[in-house]
């Protein structure tokens, strides 16, 4: 079985994602494994609804400075960003 992005998934179908022969497949058909996420991103003000497991990147929620965040089903948390990526 594989999953199309945008493909309404069922209980069942969501239950199957953990099966090792199961895959995550684009609208074209290609494997997503490799591919960018880029978050919807909010400011505090204008945030939605923090839904369990939604997260976005916010423009002013660590104190004023851009973080990361993750729906606990009633507030955004702050995901900790850590240090910056090097070699």
């Amino acid at each position: 079985m594989s999953f199309k992005v945008g493909e309404l998934m069922t209980p069942d179908s969501v239950g199957d994602m953990g099966q090792q022969d199961k895959t995550a497949v684009d609208i074209d058909g290609g494997d997503i494994a490799g591919t960018a996420i880029t978050l919807q991103s909010f400011s505090v003000a204008s945030a939605p609804a923090a839904t369990l497991g939604r997260i976005i990147h916010v423009t002013n929620g660590d104190g004023g400075n851009e973080c990361m965040a993750i729906g606990d089903g009633t507030y955004f948390r702050v995901i900790e960003m850590g240090s910056t990526i090097s070699t």
